[in-house]
């Protein structure tokens, strides 16, 4: 039916989370896709098994060498960032969408514009679940020991760095405030350790590098709904190595799918979806 080459103008512009974006509009407009990763650079395996995940899209979940049209399908393929995508999809006769900016576009192509400061047409803005980072990218932003883990595991995304500070409410309605977080705390502050796991924070992070109280230990690894970590280092210098976790953590995860499907269907009007498909 139709083969859409999907391509950012450079490395983290967004392709996947525009691919599967893109992927999941098309699917729940009615229509049969297959969604595929190009091999060629060291994120496509990665990319290539979040593709396979997608319940609402056919994939190999391995990069492909050579983008071929599939009958019956929608075919989304991303291809690695830079100029030769655009060479790639005139060759194959495939509809070019660009993430990024418009500068030096080929003629014909679908510009999408990503981490935008507002929403518009073919607009995403920036929003913070997408940006998020993962229980694992923590980890290794941290150099965190980890002490047990919840069912959701290290692909849990944290949408909130909180720290367990001294505040005028009750802990319980501290972190309830903040969605899908990590709660960062002092090994030694158990009423903090056992707040944060008691109103389900996806991570909590021990900072100071002491062995936690057991009665931390017994809860995090009966209920399991909170990944315990033990960071090496003070509260203030783990903060300040997951500052860099925002932005750039991978596309990953069911809640960020669902967030890019439903932000899709909004930045892609029904006009643009036909212009891909014709």
């Amino acid at each position: 039916m139709t083969l859409i080459l999907v391509a950012g103008t450079a490395p983290s512009a967004g392709a996947t989370t525009m691919a599967v974006g893109l992927a999941h509009r098309l699917a729940h407009a009615g229509h049969n896709v297959r969604i595929e990763r190009l091999a060629g650079d060291a994120r496509a395996s990665e990319d290539a098994a979040v593709f396979a995940a997608l319940e609402f899209a056919e994939s190999t979940g391995a990069p492909i060498y050579t983008p071929t049209d599939t009958a019956g399908f929608v075919t989304i393929v991303e291809a690695p960032a830079g100029g030769e995508a655009a060479v790639l999809a005139l060759r194959l006769g495939a509809k070019f969408v660009v993430v990024g900016s418009s500068v030096d576009v080929p003629v014909g192509a679908t510009v999408l514009v990503n981490h935008a400061a507002t929403t518009g047409l073919r607009v995403i803005g920036e929003d913070r679940l997408l940006a998020a980072p993962t229980v694992r990218q923590l980890i290794e932003a941290s150099g965190a020991q980890v002490l047990t883990r919840s069912r959701a595991g290290e692909a849990a995304v944290c949408e909130h760095l909180v720290i367990g500070a001294i505040s005028h409410d009750s802990a319980d309605t501290y972190f309830n405030r903040f969605p899908r977080r990590a709660v960062i705390a002092r090994a030694e502050k158990v009423d903090l350790a056992l707040a944060a796991m008691g109103t389900g924070s996806e991570c909590l992070i021990l900072t100071g590098g002491h062995e936690p109280s057991p009665y931390i230990l017994d809860r995090a690894a009966s209920e399991r709904r909170t990944t315990l970590l033990l960071a090496p280092g003070g509260t203030v210098e783990t903060m300040r190595d997951l500052e860099g976790t925002f932005g750039t953590a991978s596309f990953s995860g069911e809640a960020k799918v669902d967030r890019i499907g439903g932000l899709m269907r909004v930045a892609l009007d029904d006009a643009t979806v036909a212009a891909l498909l014709a």
